[in-house]
């Protein structure tokens, strides 16, 4: 510099700054040319422009820019410095945990089945004691049974140096839990059986269902409280037994209400004929007119027409009870607002019917919620019978009332076949004895009367007028060719009673009953009658032969009859293969032997009185 300075001849205290700020040859040079207003060289000039503007924005980026941006860059290399001081504590710690966690997992290895094995969650605590009974409620019961049977295994089997310390305390939580489960469960059930007689009474089916849906809680109790258990059994039993009394009572008052046909003694086999007893058809001294609240006191003094009185014989039309299956029980305000006129096994059977279905109702569910695991049939017969006790005395009450004063011989027998189909019911679904024994009674009390009134019909054909007479619709002369009108009427009840001999398709001691024996005594009687009035006639045996011959075909057409029902002939002729003696065996098998005897009976009448 102080070479520069001696060659251009400029002292050691000259500033820079004055020689900038005086005139150089440049920059008078540009003075000139710019006042000249010359343009010798434009490009020079915008070039020089060009380079004055970015002189500008480098020194405006040096000034402004540039120290913001490395001050930033600062603190950026500063935080990238924390962060990585950071990662490389947390890869430590991160070694530290995987080292611990794998100490752990060795250290525990064996002990973590044991907390698995003894640990009761809060949750299901608190679900046990505040928690709805419902059907979830009753996986608690699972779960505390689960418990039960593990820490049974750990006391018997010895656990000793993996039992933790608190474990007898473990058993004690674990048996209030079951203290606290079986005094909830027996307010549920106490709760549920109180709603039946409450103010506004629940059905016994939503209770049923309701109590289906937690049967896990009576099972429960079963196994940890045998006694407390039965005892709430006989408490249900005490209060169903009020409960179906109370129903049936008011179910019985609402079928007493239904409207009977009056069957009286004008319908006695006998009457309505032109033999019949003079003055016998005008009589009144029976019929519906039962003593109790099932009729009115006041009888219909109304003279019964003779075209009724042989109608009245013909009892296909009241067969629907028996022959279709309609299992639906008639409701006790269709019963009381029912006008039509009924016989009266339509009272009976809807009576009957209810019970069956409440009685087998009510035995799948006492074999189902309160079993126990000594549930014998004896056991369970036994609470059923307690139960229906009651109702089975009002039913058979009311069956003694409904047929106390009746001439309705047709009603009485079908009813007992009623009872006969409600019984093979009662086989096919397994139920108790002591339902067939209440059926038992009711045919206990029906063959009786039964049998009274075949005396009855009996005594009426022996007071028949044996003076031969046309009837209303036969000449004198049509006496000896054609069927008298006792015959008539007789051949209706006869296949009336025998189309009502069977009951059902199971195999049956026919001669057990005493359908039986009465049939015969009521033929001995007719045949009494008609030998007295065909000795009125020219020729007795023509007269015989002719009736008997008509009986005989009557009792083969109710053969083929039933033989068609059952259909036990028609492969044999579709095949076009029909051979007498394999249709006269597959016929003896199939017809009831009540109606194989009588046709026999009369075919042999007819033959002996054709020879003689």
């Amino acid at each position: 510099m102080d070479v520069l300075r001696e060659t251009l001849g400029i002292s050691a205290d000259f500033q820079a700054k004055a020689i900038i700020d005086q005139d150089d040859p440049y920059s008078i040079f540009c003075k000139e040319h710019n006042q000249i207003g010359t343009t010798a060289n434009q490009k020079l000039s915008d070039d020089r422009n060009k380079l004055e503007h970015r002189r500008e924005v480098l020194h405006n980026t040096i000034d402004n820019i540039i120290p913001p941006l490395k001050e930033y860059l600062n603190e950026f290399k500063n935080t990238l410095n924390e962060h990585t001081r950071d990662l490389d504590n947390i890869r430590e710690k991160s070694t530290y945990l995987k080292t611990l966690l794998e100490y752990n997992s060795d250290k525990l290895k064996n002990i973590s089945p044991l907390v698995n094995d003894l640990i009761i969650p809060p949750e299901v605590i608190q679900d046990i004691l505040h928690g709805k009974i419902d059907q979830s409620w009753q996986e608690n019961i699972d779960f505390i049974m689960d418990k039960q049977e593990i820490y049974k295994k750990y006391k018997d089997q010895g656990f000793d140096g993996l039992k933790p310390k608190d474990f007898n305390d473990l058993c004690d939580i674990l048996d209030v839990l079951k203290l606290v489960i079986l005094e909830r469960s027996k307010k549920y059930i106490v709760f549920k059986i109180k709603s039946l007689r409450s103010n506004t009474p629940v059905p016994s089916q939503k209770l049923q269902y309701e109590l289906m849906n937690v049967n896990k809680i009576f099972q429960f109790m079963v196994e940890n409280n045998l006694s407390m258990a039965l005892e709430l059994r006989q408490a249900y039993a005490y209060t169903m037994k009020w409960y179906y009394s109370a129903y049936f009572g008011r179910y019985i008052r609402s079928l007493t209400i239904l409207s009977f046909k009056n069957i009286d003694n004008h319908y006695v086999l006998g009457n309505g004929l032109s033999i019949s007893p003079p003055g016998y058809a005008n009589t009144n001294n029976s019929g519906y007119s039962f003593s109790s609240y099932l009729m009115p006191t006041s009888l219909s003094t109304a003279t019964v027409s003779d075209d009724s009185i042989n109608q009245y014989f013909q009892v296909e039309r009241r067969l629907d009870l028996l022959t279709k299956e309609d299992n639906t029980v008639m409701v006790s305000q269709i019963a009381e607002h029912n006008q039509r006129e009924n016989y009266l096994e339509i009272g009976f059977k809807n009576l009957n019917l209810a019970i069956l279905d409440n009685c087998a109702a009510e035995f799948k569910f006492l074999s189902t919620f309160f079993k126990t695991n000594h549930n014998s049939e004896g056991e369970l017969n036994g609470v059923l019978e307690q139960i229906f006790q009651p109702t089975f005395n009002q039913a058979i009450e009311y069956t003694k009332q409904l047929i106390q004063n009746t001439f309705d011989i047709f009603g009485i027998l079908i009813s007992i076949r009623i009872t006969n189909l409600l019984q093979y019911s009662i086989i096919q679904k397994s139920l108790p004895s002591a339902i067939d024994d209440f059926f038992s009674v009711q045919l206990i009390t029906l063959w009786p009367k039964f049998q009274q009134l075949i005396d009855i019909q009996c005594q009426n054909i022996r007071k028949l007028n044996i003076t031969v007479r046309p009837g209303k619709n036969t000449g004198v002369a049509d006496i000896l060719s054609s069927p008298h009108e006792l015959t008539v009427q007789f051949g209706k009840m006869i296949f009336s009673l025998l189309t009502l001999s069977v009951n059902h398709k199971e195999n049956v001691d026919e001669r057990s009953e005493p359908l039986y024996q009465s049939i015969p005594r009521l033929r001995n009687e007719f045949e009494t009658v008609m030998t007295k009035i065909s000795k009125t006639t020219k020729s007795p045996e023509k007269f015989l032969a002719v009736n008997y011959l008509y009986l005989y075909n009557l009792m083969q057409q109710q053969k083929l009859t039933h033989l068609t029902e059952e259909s036990m002939l028609s492969p044999v002729v579709q095949q076009g293969t029909f051979d007498q003696q394999i249709g006269e065996q597959q016929s003896n098998n199939a017809v009831p032997l009540l109606i194989k005897e009588t046709e026999d009976h009369f075919k042999s009448l007819v033959e002996a009185f054709n020879k003689e």
